[in-house]
């Protein structure tokens, strides 16, 4: 069973193998969030799609560059939305960047800039890089942005000829440096960043693992620098003379979207979920999570910063409205907390909340016998008559005693029930 079998709306298939229908099976048993083969078992809130898919291609026509909220209750579809927003992304070829904002003390923090900065551009993912692993969307699990750029190294050397065998160092320097005068001069890929991209190119060329791995980490954002001696030495020799800091970010993220629409992508999208964390943080570490997040949809701008990027970030109805949340720090809630016009539900609006675009009985049902699909491809074996069926009496009850019933609950009762009346393979 290697064939896909399992398909989205569209005809795109998003489940390959059994394996893919087990993975997924397994996060929706957990009640875990899952970015692999959304578009093989969600439904509903087309409207939004709909509206993120025009927005998309705006985008890619004016290279301009927007920002969106999203606001929903746990369990109500932020991640979810999130990943369907990515299986967008792939299908018309953008490159995006899933990042969740962690507790203090457990990951990526919104407080810390230059782990959040790492985290987009180590997290970077595009379709050939999921085809390269089997349909499985893992963030972070392979560094994209430097997947990108050893793509574009290879392209270099087919340019330079290396299909027709081994190519002299010298020609290929030749073609690297053709490349980044143009480049410089029609994307304006010049200072640190330019630099940086001449001497990446170079260091593959000669092999040069030590300094690969220097460049790699000035790319993720490290104060490489500050490493002192040789490795300092030669970065100013090379004309990087700084790290990344919040004062040239804007100016480093224009280059980095520039160059991913020279690589021919659609754009970039940036996803930051989870946002509310910084909820639990101290009253300093909370301003200054605002502050950077401030700064950084600031950068979202296609005139003087990024272009042709989509800038999503996600939270809970606290983040938006309690007394921590955005009303605490008036520069990021004027740019986040905008009218909400008529009053009526908008797709394209700046902050979307879900729970104006409820999911309705139909989706619910319609969800089930997907994940049935996907239940079946995953246990080799037909789902009984007897199991749909106490499936959509479970519905009915669930909605009876709690009408307000979220998604990833009502996912998990659906493999619950066929977990009961399936025999293990």
């Amino acid at each position: 069973m290697s064939e896909p079998v399992t398909e989205a709306i569209d005809g795109t298939p998003t489940i390959r193998d059994r394996a893919s229908a087990l993975r997924i099976i397994a996060a929706l048993r957990k009640g875990s969030n899952c970015l692999e083969g959304v578009g093989a078992f969600s439904v509903g809130r087309r409207v939004l799609f709909g509206a993120a898919t025009e927005e998309l291609d705006e985008l890619e026509l004016t290279n301009g560059s927007v920002v969106r909220w999203l606001k929903g209750r746990y369990g109500h579809g932020k991640t979810h939305t999130f990943a369907r927003l990515m299986e967008l992304g792939y299908q018309r070829n953008w490159v995006t960047s899933y990042v969740q904002i962690s507790l203090p003390g457990q990951g990526t923090e919104l407080s810390r800039f230059n782990e959040v900065y790492s985290a987009i551009v180590r997290n970077c993912l595009c379709r050939q890089m999921v085809e390269e692993e089997d349909g499985q969307v893992n963030p972070g699990r392979r560094p994209g942005w430097q997947w990108i750029l050893n793509q574009w190294c290879q392209g270099l050397r087919a340019q330079a000829g290396a299909a027709h065998g081994d190519v002299p160092t010298f020609r290929l320097r030749d073609v690297i440096a053709q490349t980044m005068t143009s480049l410089q001069t029609k994307l304006g890929l010049s200072g640190h960043f330019g630099e940086a991209l001449r001497q990446y190119a170079i260091a593959r060329a000669e092999s040069d693992q030590d300094w690969i791995s220097v460049l790699t980490a000035w790319f993720q954002g490290e104060d490489v620098h500050a490493r002192g001696g040789e490795v300092r030495t030669r970065l100013r020799a090379a004309g990087i003379r700084e790290s990344l800091t919040r004062r040239n970010a804007k100016e480093m993220l224009r280059c980095f979207t520039a160059f991913i629409r020279y690589r021919g992508f659609g754009g970039l999208m940036i996803m930051l979920d989870e946002v509310e964390n910084v909820l639990h943080g101290t009253s300093k570490t909370r301003r200054e999570a605002y502050t950077i997040l401030r700064e950084l949809i600031d950068n979202v701008d296609d005139r003087h910063g990024m272009t042709t990027t989509c800038f999503y970030a996600a939270g809970t109805p606290d983040l938006f409205e309690s007394e921590k949340g955005f009303t605490e720090y008036e520069a990021l809630a004027e740019r986040v907390l905008l009218p909400s016009g008529s009053g009526h539900a908008n797709p394209r609006a700046a902050l979307v909340d879900l729970s104006r675009f409820p999911l309705t009985k139909d989706d619910m049902v319609q969800m089930a016998e997907r994940i049935i699909h996907v239940y079946e491809l995953a246990k080799a074996h037909t789902v009984p008559d007897g199991s749909r069926k106490t499936i959509v009496n479970l519905l009915n009850a669930s909605l009876t005693d709690n009408p307000d019933l979220n998604a990833r609950a009502w996912v998990r009762k659906v493999v619950d029930v066929l977990d009961e009346g399936i025999p293990s393979s």
